[in-house]
């Protein structure tokens, strides 16, 4: 994976700014107060400290030369798009090779390689990517990995070790990455295999005796004395429990059988009395079920099979007032066989492993004075941990209210300009309105002029006869009132000779309105008016066209109503 991203192009310039100024409260904060990551850094190492088991001193069994296979990756693409690079190829992320495998404080080193991975790692080497949660039991390692949220390339990884014998141990990866790069969303899974074999050394060859010298008895060495049983006739006080095995995976509907002992001090087993329960279940599909699992008094649990779902238990043994629990997965028989193959479990789907509780000690003066001491120590640990927790809690609380105080101001601020911008809406919405409304009122002022006008004219009985514009002096039959190319009124051949005889009227070449004889300027435009013939016919238009007022149909040449004068619109 990381040569695929050292493939990629670089992030765009948002997602780089984003990814550096979405800086987590505390990081910043850190950045500013260096002795509060000191303190914190304090805290956490005397927890650890005081939480952590102690580490072996006399090596791990893995300790030695080991044949690792070559590290495959097989990737999935889910969607992916150009801006995220070229798509990620399954290959070989690491070759095979000889490593060495040592143990440090539980968990497995293995160098060898450009590169030396841990247990407590992951193998992806992605610089952003961190451990977000580790757990072991000594034969097995997982590790979960994460990036930070303020990085765009969003990435999951769970890594797990399984010594599935003494010289042989398993490596499994399986990961998710999730790239929002712009407007682009990418997604591909990974999953990574690898196993370990340990070297063994070839046995030195028996050289064969010279024919001269003489036969020598090799004397073995003597064996070590068998360790002293522990004479077990007297058993002495319960010391310890322990419940075989320690987890336990089951199918619906199967019954097993715990075992459980009492010891004491020296490992003989005691006729203490064992009390077997149930502890808390939890269904892996969230409802609820009337089954419920039931163990009887010699630890023999029988898991239901009708009404039961996928589900996790813990089976309690109680003796001399301390228990110790055997965790329980309950699985379908349709999962059954991938849990197990994930598990780390035996073949059996158990842990051998014992779950042990501490009834007493050996040492009473000596147990006394570790456990004051112990407890002491347990104290000052959990008043630096409350403290510093305390005082996280206060510098988030400071965080937190600065930074609710500066949003509510920025919310206000918006709020103010969003009214500004409705008042300012409202009030072009208001002038619009007027300026429509005036215009309206004009227009049907002058539409009932003229209907006026013909009205009177045919109640006289008088034909008025042919029309002619002052401007473009075209002729019309009567019936017209303006002229359909310049809206100019028209005015009747009949006792307007003259007029017909002068010089013509203007004709404006922005509106193309038309203006009689003396006028030099056009009222609606201030353009200075021009010869009719001067001023360019607009192109005829296929379709015809309409008067929106008063319905008329008027052929592609004509520009304004002949009946009011209306500017005419095209036919859809």
């Amino acid at each position: 994976m990381h040569r695929w991203l050292s493939r990629r192009p670089s992030l765009s310039p948002l997602a780089s700014h984003a990814s550096h100024a979405a800086l987590p409260p505390l990081a910043a904060l850190a950045r500013a107060r260096p002795g509060v990551v000191a303190l914190v850094a304090a805290v956490a190492l005397l927890v650890l400290a005081g939480a952590a088991p102690t580490a072996r001193a006399d090596g791990a069994p893995f300790d030695g030369p080991w044949d690792m296979t070559a590290v495959t990756e097989t990737f999935t693409v889910q969607q992916w798009s150009a801006a995220c690079g070229p798509p990620p190829v399954s290959g070989v992320a690491r070759p095979a090779g000889t490593v060495m495998v040592l143990g440090e404080g539980g968990e497995l080193v293995l160098g060898g390689g450009a590169r030396a991975l841990r247990t407590d790692r992951c193998l992806d080497p992605m610089p952003t990517l961190a451990p977000e949660a580790h757990s072991t039991d000594g034969k097995s390692w997982r590790t979960r990995c994460v990036t930070p949220q303020s990085d765009p390339r969003r990435a999951v990884v769970n890594t797990a070790y399984f010594a599935t014998g003494p010289d042989a141990i398993a490596v499994a990866e399986t990961g998710r990455y999730e790239f929002r790069i712009g407007g682009a969303h990418c997604v591909a899974d990974v999953k990574r295999d690898a196993s370990l074999r340990r070297v063994v050394a070839p046995a030195p060859a028996a050289s064969a005796p010279a024919a001269a010298a003489p036969a020598e008895t090799e004397v073995a060495p003597a064996a070590p004395p068998p360790a002293p049983k522990p004479d077990c006739a007297a058993p002495g006080d319960p010391a310890r429990l322990e419940v075989r095995p320690s987890r336990k995976l089951l199918r619906i509907g199967d019954s097993f059988a715990f075992h459980a002992l009492v010891l004491d001090a020296k490992g003989c087993p005691t006729a203490t009395s064992i009390r077997w329960s149930i502890g808390a279940l939890r269904f892996k599909d969230g409802r609820e079920h009337v089954s419920q699992p039931l163990v009887d008094a010699r630890g023999k649990v029988t898991v239901p099979a009708a009404d039961f779902s996928a589900a996790t238990f813990d089976v309690v043994a109680t003796a001399a007032g301390h228990g110790a629990r055997a965790s329980v997965e309950v699985a379908s028989p349709g999962d059954y066989e991938a849990l197990l193959a994930q598990s780390g479990l035996d073949a059996n789907g158990e842990r051998d492993e014992p779950s042990v509780a501490i009834l007493a000690t050996g040492s009473i003066g000596a147990s006394d004075a570790r456990a004051e001491g112990d407890a002491r120590r347990r104290r000052l640990v959990f008043m630096l941990v409350v403290g510093g927790l305390a005082l996280a809690l206060g510098i988030l609380a400071v965080v937190g209210a600065l930074r609710g105080r500066e949003a509510r101001r920025l919310e206000r601020a918006a709020e103010e300009r969003h009214a500004e911008k409705m008042r300012e809406f409202e009030r072009q919405k208001r002038e619009r309105e007027e300026r429509h409304d005036a215009q309206m009122r004009a227009h049907l002022e002058s539409v009932a002029l003229a209907q006026q006008a013909a009205a009177a004219a045919a109640a006289r009985g008088v034909e008025s006869g042919p029309m002619f514009c002052p401007s473009c002096r075209r002729e019309f039959a009567s019936g017209s009132a303006f002229c359909p190319f310049d809206a100019n009124r028209l005015v009747a051949v009949s006792g307007h000779e003259d007029l017909m005889g002068g010089p013509m009227g203007g004709i404006c070449p922005t509106c193309r309105r038309g203006f009689n004889p003396g006028v030099r300027v056009c009222p609606h435009d201030g353009e200075e008016l021009m010869p009719a013939a001067a001023v360019a016919a607009a192109p005829a238009a296929a379709r015809g066209k309409i008067c929106p007022t008063c319905g008329g149909r008027f052929d592609g040449t004509a520009a304004f109503c002949g009946k009011d004068g209306t500017q005419l619109v095209l036919l859809n």
